[in-house]
């Protein structure tokens, strides 16, 4: 029959064990991470403390730490994920062949260094992931979303037009193949300059833009990331915007100024979204206009016919029609790039898809964001309120 141990013994053992791991420099260290990744999540409620820390703290963390990353011509951060699933599979491996060698001493030391090894990448990466996103996504929203009116479904009608209008208007201006593609060869060093400058431009609006911004680097992996249907991707672990080198031409644009909006805290899909579209119309160059006006297009497009789909469909098509040029250029990949994809990929499109949905949704649910993807629709409201008293 088991004993109890004395309580005083047992809190006597357990001090000295405490005092054990905190005599060790490692157990102090990996304390104080934990200690910090607590704290700091704690403060994510505080909106003035957000707001504090991504617009004063988080440039010094990308003139530092992001212009060490800015150094490769390569995503960085997506070297950082290979790496660390290659670093879970060794995890995996190394604690089955424990079972083996627990006996060897040797293995054992080994073991030891390697399992505390990856525990600090662990809270490193947690500390990243807290510091340049957990944070931004606790900042207070765009201060016009506070004020938000009430518009009629002639507002909305008005401001879909328009978009319709502008897009039709820019289509027309720019030659095309035999296919209706859009003839415009994409050099991306120019475009991620133009994109630097604009985002510069409306930094008198949003002063959080301001500052330095380094270069947009395309992912090696696009097939994985096209069959995500994912134009673009911060990654707040090496504080780097990246996107997809098989994306359609006029994705180009608008993807630079919305990912540059989440290196510099903009974490809100449809904030993001509305910056990007402000930031082309900043540009002198035609290009990236229409590819702000056809970046939000179809978010402002569905939320007019979800307004009038039950009541009266008739009336949508009563309005301004999209010419084919427009559903041409907003298409995400071409058929050739969709062929490509396919035969690279290791997993199915689908099943691709709906994971990455899933996780993408999960994670927005997480950060608040109650109505997940739906979010970047949400644009259509920034919309209308920013053309308020200019078309209406």
């Amino acid at each position: 029959m088991a004993k109890n141990k004395d309580p005083k013994k047992l809190s006597s053992e357990i001090i000295k064990i405490l005092r054990r791991i905190m005599s060790s420099r490692f157990w102090r260290t990996a304390a104080i991470m934990v200690l910090l990744i607590i704290l700091f999540n704690i403060l994510t409620v505080s909106e003035g403390f957000c707001n504090f820390f991504t617009a004063d703290i988080m440039p010094l963390f990308l003139n530092t730490y992001g212009r060490f990353s800015d150094i490769f011509p390569f995503s960085f951060g997506e070297i950082l994920i290979i790496l660390a699933l290659l670093l879970i599979i060794a995890v995996i491996l190394v604690g089955i062949l424990l079972i083996f060698l627990r006996k060897k001493k040797p293995y054992v030391r080994f073991c030891k260094i390697f399992y505390k090894t990856f525990l600090m990448i662990i809270l490193s990466a947690a500390l990243l992931m807290t510091f340049n996103c957990s944070i931004p996504y606790g900042c207070s929203e765009l201060e016009m979303k506070k004020h938000a009116g009430n518009y009629s479904i002639s507002e909305l009608e008005t401001l879909r037009n328009y978009l319709v209008e502008k897009c039709n208007e820019y289509a027309d201006s720019f030659p095309r193949d035999a296919y209706g593609r859009l003839i415009y060869d994409p050099d991306v060093e120019e475009i991620n300059e133009e994109a630097r400058r604009v985002m510069h431009l409306l930094a008198k609006d949003f002063p959080r833009l301001k500052g330095y911004y380094p270069d947009m680097k395309p992912i090696m992996n696009s097939t994985f990331m096209s069959q995500s249907y994912t134009l673009g991707i911060y990654f707040p672990f090496s504080l780097e915007s990246n996107y997809n080198t098989k994306m359609y031409v006029m994705n180009y644009a608008a993807t630079f100024c919305h990912e540059y909006s989440h290196l510099k805290g903009y974490m809100q899909e449809d904030e993001a979204n509305f910056i990007a579209f402000l930031a082309c119309l900043k540009s002198e160059d035609p290009y990236f206009i229409y590819s702000g006006y056809l970046s939000v297009l179809f978010y402002v497009d569905d939320a007019y016919w979800n307004n009038i789909a039950e009541t009266d469909p008739d009336r949508y098509y009563e309005q301004a029609g999209i010419n084919d040029e427009v559903y041409t250029d907003s298409c995400f990949l071409t058929p050739e790039a969709w062929k490509e994809v396919e035969e690279s990929a290791v997993f199915d499109t689908q099943v691709v898809d709906n994971v990455t949905t899933d996780f993408t949704e999960g994670y927005m649910e997480y950060y608040g964001i109650e109505d997940g993807m739906a979010s970047y629709g949400r644009v259509a409201d920034l919309l209308l309120q920013y053309y308020d008293g200019k078309l209406y």
